[in-house]
C-alpha cells in the first residue's frame, strides 16, 4: 500500500462547529482546492461525532437532521475522492463533556489537591485512564470500520497542565500518574507543576507514555485500513504535527522563527518521518485569528518548506466564503511547492553548521522541561543575520541523535551551555569534537567540561557592570558589553580578547578605570582529539538577544565562521533580515531566501524587497553549474575564478536550485 503521506502535500484543516453539520462539504472542497490545498483534515471527533454511531458517552450534532444523507463524513469523503483530494479526520479525546466525568471519576485528570479541571462545561481526561485505554480503541476501530479516509490525526494528545487560557493546573495527581512516577522513579519526589526541579522528568516519562498509546493506536487503524495515516501534535507516529502561531496579546512577543525552527529540530532528529509544521486563524481565539497579516502566512509557509516540511493551515468556521485573505499572499509559495514536489519530496538539510536547542520549540513545551530559550535564540540570530546557513538540534531529540550518529554531518556545533540537559548530549558533543568537529561553547564550561578550571564567576550587573570585553591592542574595533554571567577560565590558547577590570559606573563616573584588563579571555581554544573545543565562557548569546547590539552578533558569528573551513557551502551579501537555508534534493543544491523585514518581528506586513548577491564555490557548485530561480523572479549568474555569483532581488520568498 502506498505511503501517501511520504510524498509533498498541502493540508487545509477546518474545525467545524457543532451546529455546522450542515455544512456544503461540495463548496468547501471546491475552496480548499482553489486556494492550493489537495489534503482536508476535517473535525470528526473530540465530544461530538458527525457520524452516526451510538455510545453512551457521545452525542450526536443535531444539524446532521438537516443533511439529505445524514452523514458529513460520508458526504466531505465523496467529494474530495471527486476531485481527487485526500481526507483525514480529527479528534480530540483530551475532554469529555463534565456530565460523563462525573459519571466516571477515574476517568478525570486530577489536580494535587484531587480536584477535577473543568472549563467551558468540559473535563480534562488524563491518558492514563481507561477512556484512553478502552474507549478511544473502540471508537477508532468503529470509524476506521465505517469510513475509508486516508488519515486520522489526534489533537491534544498530551497530559494537559494548562487550558487554553492559561489556567495552569499542574501534574495530573490521579492513582495511575502516581503510580507510574513512583515505579520509575522511586527516590525522587513526585512534582506538582512547572517550578519542581522533577517535572523534566515527569515530562519525559508521559511522553513515552503517549509514544506508546501512539504506536498502539497505529497498529489498530493500520490493520484495519494498511494505507492509513495516523499523525498527532504530541508523539511520533507517521507524521508528526508542529504547530506554531503568533499571538497577539500584552507582554508576550513571538519568537519569528519557531516555524522553521520546529521544522529543522525534527527533521534532524527524525528525518523519515514527515512533518507538518500547522499555522492557525481562527474565529475569536488569542492565538488564532481570520484576518492574519497575508505576508505572515507566506513566511509560515516558506519556512516550513525551507526545512524540509509540509505546509498546513486551519480556519475555524465552515470553509465555504471567500474572506481568507491571508492565503491569498501565500499562493505563491505553495505554487512552488506544488510545482515542484520531486523536488520537495527528496529535500534534506545539508547546512555543515548546527546550533543545540534546550529541550521544547513551543512555550508549553518550555515550561514543561524549563527551558530558557535566550541563549539559543542570540547565537540563532547572530548566525542568521550573517547569513551563515545552520540546522536546529533539539535537546529532547538527544537520543535519536546519538543512535543514528546526526552530529556526524556538521563541521561546526554551536551549543549554549543551558542546551546540555543530560550526559548522554555532553559526552556526544565530546565525541563529536574528538572525530575532528568543531565545538562551540556559550555559557558555564562545567556544563561540558572538567578543565580548564574555572576560577571567577561575574553574575549580573553589580559585578558586570562597568566592564567590557575587548582586545587591548585595540584590534578588532569594538568594545563588547557583558550581560548575564561571565566565567574566568584558565587553560587553553586565546585571541587577545581579554575582560576589562570594573570601573565604577554610577555618578560621577572616574573616567578610565576600566582600560585595565584581567587575564581571563572572552574566547578560548582547547584541542580536542581530532578536533577542537571553543569556549566562550559568557553568556554572548544572551548578550546579543539583550543588546541587540550588531558587534556580539559579529563575534559570535566570526568565531563560527573562522572554524566552518572547506566546509562552507556559500558565503551571502544581503541585509540582515534575510535568512538563507541550504539543503539538498538529489545533487541539487536547493537555497531559500525568505524575507522578515517589514513590521514587527512578530507580524510581518509586506516585506521590503532586497537585492544582494549569493557567492558559491565551484567545489560547491561544480564547474558548470544550472542556476534556476523556482520562483520565476530574474536573477544574473556570474563567474569568478573560483566561485559563481548569483545576483538576485528577494521579495518575500525566493528559492534558487543549483545542478
Amino acid at each position: 500500500m502506498t505511503e501517501w503521506w511520504r510524498e509533498p502535500f498541502q493540508l487545509f484543516q477546518s474545525n467545524i462547529r457543532i451546529p455546522d453539520g450542515d455544512v456544503d462539504t461540495d463548496a468547501a472542497t471546491r475552496l480548499i482546492q482553489r486556494l492550493g490545498f489537495d489534503v482536508w483534515l476535517l473535525n470528526a471527533g473530540g465530544i461530538c461525532y458527525f457520524y452516526p454511531v451510538t455510545g453512551d458517552a457521545q452525542e450526536m450534532s443535531p444539524a446532521l437532521e438537516r443533511r439529505a444523507s445524514g452523514d458529513l463524513i460520508a458526504d466531505a469523503l465523496a467529494d474530495c475522492r471527486r476531485r481527487g483530494m485526500r481526507l483525514v479526520t480529527r479528534f480530540d479525546f483530551s475532554r469529555l463533556p463534565s456530565r460523563f466525568v462525573q459519571e466516571r471519576p477515574e476517568w478525570a485528570y486530577l489536580t494535587a489537591g484531587g480536584g477535577m479541571c473543568e472549563a467551558d462545561g468540559l473535563t480534562n481526561i488524563c491518558p492514563r485512564s481507561d477512556y484512553y485505554e478502552k474507549r478511544v480503541p473502540e471508537i477508532l476501530a468503529d470509524f476506521v470500520d465505517r469510513y475509508d479516509v486516508d488519515g486520522v490525526f489526534f489533537n491534544w494528545m498530551q497530559f494537559p497542565v494548562a487550558s487554553y487560557t492559561m489556567d495552569f493546573y499542574g501534574t495530573c495527581h490521579c492513582g495511575r500518574c502516581l503510580t507510574a512516577f513512583r515505579e520509575a522513579y522511586p527516590d525522587l519526589e513526585y512534582p506538582t507543576g512547572f517550578e519542581h526541579d522533577n517535572h523534566a522528568t515527569l515530562t519525559v516519562l508521559n511522553g513515552r507514555h503517549l509514544q506508546a498509546l501512539a504506536d498502539r493506536y497505529a497498529r489498530l487503524v493500520k490493520t484495519r485500513r494498511p494505507g492509513i495515516a495516523l499523525f498527532l501534535a504530541d508523539a511520533r507516529a507517521d507524521m508528526v504535527f508542529l504547530e506554531t502561531n503568533s499571538p497577539i496579546s500584552t507582554g508576550q512577543s513571538w519568537w519569528e522563527h519557531t516555524p522553521g525552527e520546529l521544522a529543522s529540530a525534527h527533521k534532524t532528529a527524525h528525518p523519515h518521518t514527515p512533518a507538518l509544521v500547522h499555522s492557525s486563524q481562527n474565529v475569536g481565539l488569542p492565538y488564532r485569528l481570520v484576518g492574519e497579516q497575508p505576508a505572515q502566512y507566506a513566511r509560515y509557509f516558506a519556512q516550513a518548506l525551507a526545512r524540509g516540511a509540509r505546509p498546513s493551515a486551519v480556519v475555524i468556521g465552515k470553509p465555504t466564503t471567500e474572506h481568507f485573505s491571508a492565503f491569498a499572499r501565500s499562493t505563491a509559495v505553495l505554487e512552488i511547492y506544488r510545482d515542484n514536489h520531486d523536488l520537495y519530496a527528496d529535500l534534506r538539510p545539508c547546512a555543515p553548521v548546527a546550533i543545540v536547542r534546550p529541550p521544547g520549540g513551543t512555550a508549553m513545551a518550555a515550561m514543561q522541561y524549563r527551558s530558557d530559550f535566550t541563549e539559543y535564540r542570540g547565537l540563532f540570530e547572530s548566525l542568521q543575520q550573517r547569513h551563515i546557513p545552520f540546522d536546529v538540534l533539539g535537546a529532547e531529540y538527544a537520543r535519536e541523535l546519538v543512535e543514528r550518529q546526526g552530529l556526524a554531518q556538521y563541521a561546526v556545533i554551536a551549543v549554549p551551555a543551558d542546551a546540555i540537559t543530560t550526559p548522554e548530549l555532553a559526552a556526544a558533543l565530546l565525541e563529536f569534537a574528538d572525530a575532528g568537529g568543531e565545538l562551540i561553547l556559550t555559557g558555564d564550561p562545567s556544563a561540558l567540561l572538567d578543565e580548564p578550571a574555572v576560577t571567577l564567576v561575574l553574575d549580573g550587573t553589580r559585578q558586570l557592570g562597568g566592564r567590557f570585553g575587548a582586545r587591548p591592542d585595540g584590534h578588532f574595533g569594538d568594545r563588547l558589553p557583558l550581560l548575564g554571567t561571565f566565567w574566568g577560565v584558565e587553560g587553553g590558547e586565546h585571541d587577545g580578547w581579554l575582560l576589562s577590570e570594573q570601573a565604577p559606573f554610577g555618578p560621577p563616573e572616574l573616567t578610565y578605570g576600566n582600560e585595565n584588563f584581567t587575564p581571563y579571555p572572552l574566547r578560548v581554544s582547547l584541542p580536542r582529539g581530532r578536533g577542537r573545543v571553543t569556549l566562550l565562557p559568557w553568556t554572548a548569546g544572551t548578550t546579543q538577544r539583550v543588546s541587540g547590539l550588531s558587534s556580539v552578533a559579529d563575534f559570535i558569528a566570526d568565531t563560527v565562521a573562522d572554524r566552518i573551513g572547506d566546509a562552507r557551502i556559500l558565503s551571502a551579501e544581503f541585509a540582515t533580515s534575510v535568512e538563507i537555508v541550504v539543503g539538498r534534493s538529489g545533487d541539487a543544491l536547493v537555497i531559500h531566501l525568505i524575507n522578515h523585514s517589514g513590521g514587527r518581528p512578530e507580524r510581518l506586513i509586506d516585506p521590503v524587497p532586497i537585492r544582494g548577491h549569493l557567492r558559491i564555490p565551484h567545489r560547491v557548485a561544480g564547474d558548470r553549474p544550472v542556476v534556476t530561480s523556482l520562483s520565476g523572479s530574474p536573477y544574473e549568474v556570474g563567474t569568478e575564478t573560483d566561485a559563481i555569483v548569483i545576483d538576485i532581488e528577494v521579495g518575500a520568498v525566493e528559492v534558487i536550485r543549483v545542478d
